[in-house]
């Protein structure tokens, strides 16, 4: 029979997962990190593994998910919090949100092989996503919030105008495939015209 471990003990190894995956996924990417790898620093059995997550996949984007709230504010802190220009905030975001994906050695390893993408969206629970996301993204809505407010950003749900923002995304996911001078103009084009969709017909309305 499997070891039942007591609540402190279940505290203590999910922690010591949590942290060797930080580690481990950053090293290796998802698709080389074994279930091996992971346990061994939380010192359990392969088979105890599964009485904390689902899969690795599980595990990733639990890490990735405690290391949102630090994106977040990096990303706020270089944005809206830098700027009251509503339009210059988004684009500075967006940017933003491409150099965490660039360069963040957890949000990287996706870039590393267009397979693992597959890999992580298999094992995604989309609902639970979405709900947590409504927290993590809740500061950036609320500065979209204030900027409709005083009439800088268009009307519109800001939940979903962070959406927007975030299909930047897109970007990173295929450097490479265009030359880099090409690539940088059109990432700079591409945040233009989202932050002017956002933000030109507020200043018409303004104006009028």
């Amino acid at each position: 029979m499997p070891k039942a471990f007591t609540a402190q003990e279940r505290a203590r190894i999910k922690d010591r997962l949590l942290e060797a995956g930080r580690t481990c996924f950053a090293r290796y990417g998802l698709r080389k990190t074994t279930v091996a790898d992971l346990v061994a620093p939380a010192g359990i059995a392969k088979a105890s593994f599964y009485h904390f997550f689902d899969s690795k996949e599980a595990l990733y984007i639990d890490v990735l998910m405690a290391e949102m709230p630090a994106m977040m504010e990096r990303l706020l802190e270089g944005s809206f919090r830098r700027t009251a220009d509503a339009r210059e905030a988004l684009v500075l975001f967006m940017k933003g949100i491409v150099h965490e994906i660039e360069t963040n050695p957890l949000a990287r390893v996706l870039l590393q092989d267009p397979g693992e993408l597959d890999q992580l969206a298999a094992a995604l629970d989309v609902d639970r996503l979405l709900a947590e996301a409504q927290t993590m993204f809740a500061p950036v809505a609320s500065e979209i919030r204030a900027a409709q407010a005083r009439d800088a950003i268009v009307p519109g749900d800001p939940q979903e105008l962070v959406y927007a923002l975030g299909l930047v995304k897109l970007f990173p996911l295929n450097r490479g495939r265009v030359p880099e001078p090409l690539y940088t103009r059109m990432l700079d084009q591409a945040c233009d015209m989202i932050a002017d969709g956002l933000t030109c017909p507020a200043r018409a309305r303004r104006r009028a």
